[in-house]
């Protein structure tokens, strides 16, 4: 059995670029500990619009128990390179296996959250051997078409909230305001998703037409259909976030899924959507339990 110890956390969010194409670099952030013991990685995936930020208490968990993670800024997103092209399912999967074999990593476990995770459906459609397990964070279950009737009506349910030109000490005060419960950590985390301009105003670092590009890729994706291709022990989170409807969906979902991944464990968090960030305690100790500890 895996030992319960805390190790000293050596690297805590050192950014590392990671070239994944001729001019495009990902920046990966890289939690590591230095008790000498080589154990597999965890490779972390945020959601669309977001960023690695939202990953941080979790991979602060990981690090402190010995397991070393890496949380990935895709290509438009966070501190990584804003190339005009490429957000499409089959580049961040590309981009996806090209950080894994720059960082040197040899079959880690992959986790995505929300749109992480239909990129680690799309990579291992391909390269089955890129990870030992896989994690899927309320994504990967249900495809988008099933979720919303018509493309437009996905469109607009997921667009972005309307804050070009806001000034970021108004957005802060609102998100202080609405989510009160939330700590500090998160707050900047969510915050990362912005830039903020000479004159202290914020806009979402992922343009709206990449934003609906990849929307548009996710509206085509058939999950389901993919889920075959992981051969690998996989570890679904889902979240009931008290959407009746969204809940009841991935419930269906559920039941399909074990005759066609069989080797997929699916767990329930009440939770935000973002249950990574609402729930990094659980989902940290779910991680370990089902990929390190014995």
């Amino acid at each position: 059995m895996e030992s319960e110890r805390q190790v000293m956390v050596e690297q805590v969010g050192e950014v590392r670029p990671v070239m994944v194409a001729d001019g495009i670099a990902l920046r990966v952030h890289v939690w590591s500990a230095n008790d000498g013991i080589a154990r597999r990685p965890f490779v972390l995936l945020h959601g669309i619009a977001s960023n690695a930020r939202t990953w941080d208490a979790v991979a602060q968990r990981l690090a402190a128990a010995g397991y070393p993670a890496y949380a990935v800024d895709f290509r438009g997103h966070g501190i990584s390179d804003r190339p005009a092209d490429g957000y499409d399912l089959a580049t961040f999967a590309s981009d996806l296996a090209a950080v894994v074999n720059g960082l040197g990593l040899e079959r880690p476990i992959l986790v995505g959250h929300s749109l992480g995770a239909n990129v680690i459906l799309e990579a291992l459609a391909t390269r089955a051997d890129l990870a030992a397990g896989v994690t899927l964070v309320e994504g990967g279950l249900v495809s988008a078409n099933r979720q919303f009737a018509t493309l437009e009506e996905c469109l607009t349910r997921l667009a972005l909230w309307p804050v070009q030109g806001l000034p970021l000490a108004h957005l802060r005060a609102f998100l202080s305001k609405s989510y009160p419960a939330w700590p500090e950590w998160r707050l900047a985390a969510t915050l990362a998703s912005f830039d903020v301009s000479a004159y202290g105003t914020v806009a979402w670092r992922l343009t709206a037409g990449h934003f609906d590009a990849l929307v548009r890729a996710l509206w085509v994706q058939n999950v389901a259909a993919a889920w075959p291709g992981i051969r690998v022990p996989a570890l679904v989170l889902a979240a009931d976030t008290g959407d009746v409807a969204w809940t009841a969906a991935k419930r269906a979902a559920e039941a399909d899924l074990g005759g066609l991944m069989p080797s997929a464990r699916v767990e329930w968090l009440t939770s935000d959507h973002e249950v990574h960030a609402d729930r990094s305690s659980e989902v940290a100790d779910l991680l370990l339990d089902a990929f390190a500890r014995g």
